[in-house]
């Protein structure tokens, strides 16, 4: 394939990843539309975060390809590695915030690495997008004063301060209690729809949110894509592997060690 196609924003092409003897991508199939909002779901440790990991080039794989637009990641080193980088934002489980840093400096840190903003200009996007997440009050508190759903928000603003065409979650709302899950779950939405034409990834385990916030939803299962659909789909299928899931049932397809 020459590219990863017309309205496709990422694609993965038989995707093989091992660390170890431990086979986690076993010929990964994936195509993403431009500008939808996808959810990845499935098992911890069937390779979700690795599949988003690929996406930036942060790992390459064993054997495939993986395109974003029309650009074979698999290919890239150097200066088109770093560029292809910069049109990602990621939002980390934990937040990976820098400790020492308060709220303003770990948003500005992506403009002052990669852009030649001067500091009114830095100033003010971080106050805009800090605006966005609802914390302008919080700028200049470090991450030990913050409640984890905080964290979370700068986080998501740090990702977004150079307006990304990417955006991946990884497990944004693990560790949240049920309102700040759908707190968070919220903004992803509202950020979705306030920047058009921008692709956005979640990895979650969280089904409740995947039907709330998902255009699309695929499930990941021994290192391959096993099930996809919208929301609907997901809810009335009657998939055994996906129903499994789904309703949290020890009995099925998918073995429980």
């Amino acid at each position: 394939m020459a590219g990863a196609g017309e309205g496709i924003a990422l694609r993965f092409e038989g995707i093989h990843k091992s660390f170890g003897s431990h086979h986690v991508l076993r010929g990964l199939d994936l195509a993403i539309p431009t500008g939808q909002l996808a959810v990845i779901i499935g098992r911890s440790g069937t390779g979700k975060s690795v599949t988003l990991k690929h996406a930036m080039g942060l790992l390459q794989p064993d054997a495939g390809h993986v395109w974003v637009g029309d650009q074979d990641v698999t290919t890239l080193g150097g200066d088109a590695m770093r560029k292809l980088r910069l049109r990602f934002g990621m939002v980390f489980q934990h937040a990976a915030l820098f400790d020492s840093m308060d709220v303003y400096q770990n948003v500005s840190f992506p403009l002052r690495e990669h852009t030649k903003l001067d500091e009114p200009a830095i100033e003010a996007r971080v106050r805009e997008v800090l605006g966005l997440v609802g914390l302008s009050g919080a700028i200049r508190k470090l991450p030990s004063e913050l409640s984890g759903g905080m964290k979370k928000r700068v986080g998501l603003a740090r990702a977004l301060v150079h307006t990304p065409e990417f955006l991946l979650y990884d497990e944004p709302t693990t560790g949240l209690d049920p309102i700040l899950t759908a707190q968070i779950d919220k903004l992803i939405l509202e950020t979705q729809r306030g920047h058009p034409g921008m692709t956005s990834v979640v990895v979650s385990h969280d089904m409740g949110g995947a039907f709330a916030i998902a255009d699309h939803i695929y499930m990941l299962h021994e290192g391959r894509i096993v099930a996809s659909g919208d929301p609907e789909w997901f809810q009335t299928t009657d998939d055994p592997m996906v129903r499994q899931f789904v309703e949290g049932r020890l009995d099925g397809p998918i073995a429980v060690e």
